[in-house]
């Protein structure tokens, strides 16, 4: 019976000393797992964590969303007028609820970090920057345009 106990008090061992040694240590910041570090075992060797993404550290930098057209994506946006005449030029688009906002050239708006380049009769360019699977920067042309009567348009995408 006495060997019995010692076994079990063996098998048990390691067990306790883990449990001993995670209370001991301090509390990890949580971060959601965004954290770009490897992992560090006991030993010192780093790991890379196996369930991260490998697409997720391919923008470092973080977006910030600074402005009420960046939340839109540029098919929820519509065209309503465009201004070329002027210096410099104007155009106001809607998004579905009926809210308008006046954009010119350089102007920050979809969720994808599209900058507005170009003002035309009847239509508006957008230009996204973005990187595609080989980590190759690519560069998409979306122009939206006004609604013809039938009804609303579909942003046209062009590569370049």
């Amino acid at each position: 019976m006495k060997a019995l106990g010692a076994m079990l008090a063996l098998l048990a061992l390691p067990w306790l000393a883990s449990a001993q040694a995670e209370q001991a240590s301090p509390p990890a910041a949580v971060d959601g797992g965004a954290s770009a570090a490897p992992a560090t075992t006991a030993k010192g060797a780093t790991h890379r964590d196996p369930f991260r993404p490998f697409t997720l550290d391919m923008h470092p930098e973080a977006r910030v969303q600074a402005t009420p057209l960046q939340r839109y994506d540029l098919g929820q946006l519509t065209v309503v007028a465009t201004m070329w005449d002027v210096n410099p030029p104007r155009a106001m688009v809607e998004d579905s609820f009926g809210m308008g906002y006046i954009v010119t050239l350089g102007t920050p708006i979809g969720r994808n970090g599209g900058v507005v380049t170009a003002i035309e009769p009847q239509r508006v360019v957008v230009e996204e920057r973005g990187l595609d699977l080989y980590g190759k920067e690519q560069t998409n042309r979306i122009v939206l345009e006004t609604p013809k009567e039938e009804g609303p348009s579909q942003p046209v995408r062009e590569r370049k």
